[in-house]
């Protein structure tokens, strides 16, 4: 349940990004890393964790 909580975040960021709105994608990083999840960016897209 977790993890399809956290990829729909993570999807809704990417395509921030692609956007160019790196606001959006900043606050959708900062409010998944408040609440305790680490986001790691690599070629392949983006992978989470809990901290």
């Amino acid at each position: 349940m977790l993890d399809a909580l956290v990829s729909e975040q993570l999807t809704a960021r990417a395509e921030a990004r692609k956007a160019r709105d790196f606001a959006k994608a900043d606050a959708i990083r900062d409010a998944l890393g408040a609440a305790g999840i680490a986001i790691e960016d690599g070629p392949q897209g983006s992978t989470w964790s809990l901290k």
